[in-house]
Formats: structure tokens, C-alpha cells, sequence
């Protein structure tokens, strides 16, 4: 009703976009026509609830972007010309694929400044490091989705499984510790079996993940003090230019139901 309402306060011409949270709003702020197009819905269960019931005028005026989440894997949830789902896992998964890792790196260690290479070698290097921490985190994540107990991986100590001598997590060993997390629900060797059967591409890596073994790589590698996945988040979203913009997926199918509908929320 909210969203309906600001389309209709907006004008004729004027379309609302239906994000999952205030992060997610923050990332899209710098490059629509009016913040107050953009609506949280406050989660990624309600944004799909609301998406359900929208009215097929109301679909008209309101697109919906929400995360990926391993669900689409499990066929569970689909893409519509009003529901933009992320390629990746999650939002800050597509903004990492577009390369804004470098331009953090660039900004953070200073040996990145020495020329293009170097930074580009740099960048290669953190994110190769930030994929192998992520991707054992990410299986884990889709293992336990289903089992509907939350894993708390943001507690997860990284350095307590990351092997920097061979640059490999002791996966094994996380995914035994882990299950305590779930161990009400199954079975020690059950939950092995869950997790060994998750896929693992890197496009299991979880944003979150990721960002916080990019800070965890920053930090040890190339003694970058006091970094957090929150201050790298922000800095991502801070450099997200028009260039950027230009190869994210979720904006081209933005920009193709603004054609479709006549309704606009990106600026040009």
C-alpha cells in the first residue's frame, strides 16, 4: 500500500522500486530520479509476499528486486518482468562481480598506487583468497537453509580454519564445528551428507561472505588496520558509478521494464 501510494503521489510517469532492506536502498539511492521511490519492505519474505499480492495495476507502477539466496538452485523461486532477482547470491555478490574490489584496493593498500598492474595483481590476489574463505561458508549456508536453524557464520572466526601456508579452509573441520548449530535437527552424518552435497562453484560465495574475507585478507596480507565488511560495503556502494551500473544485470532489467511500463525510477 505504501509503494502504491508514492507511485501514485509521484505521477503518471513515475515508477517505485521494492527493495529487501536500507542497505539495499543505499545502494540504489545515488542513481534514481527520487530516494522516495525506493521502498524496504523490511525482509526478503515480505518483499515476495507483497510481490504475490500485488494487483496487476499495481505491478504496473512497483518492481521488485530481492536477492537470490541459493533459492532460485533450488528452483524455488523465478524471475518475473516485476521481480528482478540478483544473478549471484546476493547484492553485494553482483556489486563484487563488477570489479569494485579494485577500486577498494587502490584506495587501501598503497603498493596498489605503484601502477594498473599492480593493482589489478593486488585486487586478483584478495579476491581469490576472499572466494576460497567464502565458498566453504556459502555450502554451508545452502546445507542448512532448509533445516530452518539459523548458522550465525558472521561468529565464524576465520582464522581459526584458514590455512594461509596452502591458502585453504580445513572445510572438514567447519563443517564438524558447525554441526552444533543444527545438531537438534540432524544427524551428525546426515548433516556431512547435506553439506557435501551442496554445489561448489565459486557462485556459492554469499556477499556478506565475501566482504568479511576481503576484510580478513586486507587485514593480514597487506596490514590494512581496523577494516570491516560494513566500511567496505560502504566504500562499494560508494563507488558504484554510471560504468559500473552500465554491467550490472539487475539494471537491465530495471531499464527493461521502464520501457515496458513507461514508468520511470533510474536516472538517465
Amino acid at each position: 500500500m505504501d509503494a502504491d501510494l508514492r507511485a501514485d503521489g509521484l505521477g503518471s510517469s513515475r515508477a517505485i522500486l521494492v527493495v529487501e532492506g536500507p542497505d539495499d536502498k543505499r545502494i540504489f539511492a545515488r542513481h534514481v530520479l527520487d530516494p522516495a521511490q525506493i521502498v524496504p519492505a523490511g525482509g526478503r519474505k515480505l518483499l515476495l509476499s507483497a510481490h504475490e499480492k500485488a494487483t496487476k495495476q499495481q505491478r504496473a507502477k512497483i518492481i521488485f528486486v530481492t536477492d537470490c539466496d541459493y533459492e532460485v538452485r533450488r528452483g524455488l523461486l523465478h524471475g518475473s518482468p516485476d521481480l528482478v532477482i540478483t544473478t549471484l547470491t546476493d547484492m553485494e555478490s553482483d556489486l563484487i562481480s563488477l570489479g569494485l574490489i579494485e577500486p577498494l584496493v587502490l584506495e587501501l593498500v598503497p603498493k596498489a598506487l605503484e601502477s594498473q598492474a599492480a593493482c589489478r595483481s593486488i585486487s586478483t590476489n584478495v579476491l581469490g583468497k576472499a572466494k576460497e574463505i567464502s565458498l566453504p561458508l556459502g555450502r554451508l549456508r545452502m546445507a542448512a537453509q532448509p533445516l530452518g536453524v539459523p548458522l550465525n557464520l558472521d561468529d565464524v572466526k576465520i582464522s581459526r580454519y584458514w590455512d594461509s601456508r596452502t591458502d585453504s579452509m580445513d572445510f572438514a573441520k567447519l563443517v564438524d564445528a558447525m554441526h552444533s548449530k543444527v545438531s537438534d535437527v540432524i544427524s551428525f552424518n546426515d548433516w556431512r551428507t547435506l553439506v557435501a552435497e551442496s554445489p561448489d562453484d565459486m557462485g556459492m560465495c554469499h556477499g556478506k561472505d565475501l566482504l568479511r574475507s576481503v576484510a580478513h585478507v586486507l587485514r593480514s596480507d597487506y596490514r590494512v588496520p581496523d577494516m570491516t565488511s560494513d566500511l567496505l560495503a560502504r566504500m562499494m556502494r560508494a563507488h558504484l558509478s554510471r560504468e559500473y551500473l552500465g554491467k550490472w544485470e539487475v539494471i537491465r532489467r530495471i531499464r527493461a521494464w521502464q520501457q515496458a511500463s513507461q514508468r520511470y525510477i533510474l536516472l538517465t
